[in-house]
């Protein structure tokens, strides 16, 4: 089960940094209005809190839940629900993966992963070490899929947006395996307060404590 949730939540670990340019096939007037609308929209909220839903594509019958906390600019946490004993929290320019069970604390730069991305102040598409190699009006939803310049084969992002709220709906990840790592925020609230202890993290393990 701690295998299952560290893999779905790899996206923050994978080595991208920010979206960048537009690929030549999808770079239309209409794309572009689309990638505005959702930077516009991303960028009126301060902070964040939902519920979320986690599956992965390579086990089945398997979904956890629980709860994100986001302030920007640079803070983040995920609160799983039924006892597990992993914690993510983006804090001090760093993402730190916590596995009570092997008491066994991670620390990740925050600009090499791609959580910095929506944990600036503000969203931008042009930053130059991403591509944006896909952008899809289906329904009511938009879908934006990016990877990494020059090396696409290290798997793939999608943030899907809601087309009417513009609101961060659901974010994918395929890997160069294949396996489809998704995770679905509801019961989203924005620009409410959140108190700075949230996002606290002491390592219990520190030589001294």
């Amino acid at each position: 089960m701690k295998q299952i949730l560290l893999t779905g939540a790899m996206f923050l670990m994978m080595p991208f940094v920010a979206f960048a340019d537009i690929h030549k096939s999808v770079d239309t007037p209409q794309n572009r209005e689309i990638l505005t609308k959702v930077e516009d929209a991303y960028n009126s909220m301060k902070t964040i809190k939902a519920k979320f839903a986690q599956f992965n594509s390579k086990v089945k019958d398997d979904l956890q839940t629980g709860d994100l906390y986001l302030s920007k600019p640079g803070k983040m946490r995920l609160v799983y629900e039924k006892g597990s004993p992993l914690e993510f929290y983006a804090i001090n320019g760093f993402f730190i993966y916590h596995d009570k069970d092997l008491q066994e604390v991670s620390y990740f730069d925050l600009n090499q992963t791609p959580v910095a991305l929506i944990l600036k102040d503000k969203l931008s598409f042009k930053d130059p070490d991403f591509v944006v190699s896909d952008v899809q009006d289906v329904l009511d939803e938009y879908f934006v899929s990016a990877h990494k310049k020059d090396a696409e084969e290290l798997g793939t992002l999608t943030l899907v947006i809601d087309k009417d709220t513009l609101e961060l709906k659901q974010w994918d990840v395929v890997d160069m395996q294949g396996v489809k790592s998704t995770v679905s925020l509801y019961d989203i609230t924005a620009n409410k307060p959140i108190k700075s202890s949230m996002f606290n993290f002491v390592n219990p393990y520190k030589e001294g404590k």
